[in-house]
């Protein structure tokens, strides 16, 4: 049998940005998988993101790809459920349609598409519309949290920093939904003006809404965790702690909370050398990436 006839694409686009894609050639799969883009924003052995910039006016989309070239990667996706179910890119864009629908700051989903041989899935991607002026807490950090560079934000900057942040990841925990990849590459920050910022969720593709308060909860502790991983590399341990009273909206922490933090600490150490590891990884595609923003200097 043909290899074409054992092979089938889908591609779905949320219908706003439609004639945008197409416009860009944006609008199949085939056309997806082979684009260039205009910046390569990060890499691996099995997935890529690329930065298309529109020409037809302002505005950019990120696509990241998937790719299963080996049989070992598709069986692999086989029995987590992909060959009868969502691939990892439809699943992210429903996910962040439900953040979004809760109410909680997610990047806007725009398309996503698999191709699928014999219905395993060889590559899929998801687009998503660029935040402008955005830039990963992880880069937010090494831009601003580096006194030997004379760039480090100001007090009064952290501060806010940091309240708007615990503010926002408390409104989707209260929400009942969990992000489990919450590390500070997986969220974008905006500076605003005065001094404010506002903050964006992605790579949500193992995310879920927990209804049940006590299962929620555990799982919290993990998304904590993965947020402290960078901490030290950008603030003191006072506004660590500032952080945390700010999340659990209290002037002063109980014993109950004392304890639950250091469920969170000690899953922390699991997670920094891995976590390091990869942003130093990445660290090769900075040079590429925009300028950060002046903000308040100490």
């Amino acid at each position: 049998m043909p290899h074409e006839m054992l092979s089938s694409d889908l591609m779905v686009i949320d219908p706003p940005f439609r004639g945008r894609l197409a416009a860009h050639g944006l609008d199949t799969v085939a056309r997806v998988l082979a684009c260039g883009g205009d910046h390569l924003a990060a890499w691996s052995r099995t997935s890529d993101v690329i930065r298309v910039d529109f020409t037809d006016g302002p505005g950019a989309v990120f696509i990241k790809r998937y790719h299963y070239p080996r049989w070992r990667h598709r069986w692999r996706a086989f029995f987590r459920g992909v060959f009868f179910g969502a691939s990892r890119a439809r699943n992210e864009f429903h996910t962040l349609q439900r953040m979004r629908a809760l109410g909680i700051h997610a990047v806007r989903p725009v398309a996503w598409g698999e191709r699928r041989f014999t219905h395993f899935v060889q590559s899929c991607f998801l687009i998503t519309e660029a935040v402008p002026e955005a830039m990963s807490l992880a880069a937010f950090a090494q831009s601003y949290g580096r006194p030997e560079q004379g760039r480090r934000a100001s007090p009064r900057v952290r501060h806010e920093f940091l309240r708007s942040l615990a503010e926002e990841i408390r409104r989707m925990h209260e929400a009942g939904f969990v992000h489990q990849d919450l590390f500070w590459r997986n969220v974008l920050v905006r500076p605003l003006s005065q001094e404010r910022f506002e903050f964006y969720f992605l790579d949500a593709s193992l995310g879920r809404r927990i209804r049940r308060a006590r299962a929620r909860r555990e799982k919290i502790v993990y998304d904590l965790a993965a947020l402290s991983v960078l901490a030290p590399d950008f603030c003191s341990r006072a506004d660590q702690l500032r952080f945390m009273r700010t999340y659990l909206n209290a002037s002063t922490l109980s014993e109950t909370d004392r304890a639950w933090l250091l469920d969170v600490q000690r899953h922390w150490g699991l997670y920094r050398e891995t976590e390091l590891k990869r942003l130093r990884q990445g660290q090769v595609f900075d040079s590429i990436r925009p300028a950060a923003p002046p903000i308040g200097a100490a």
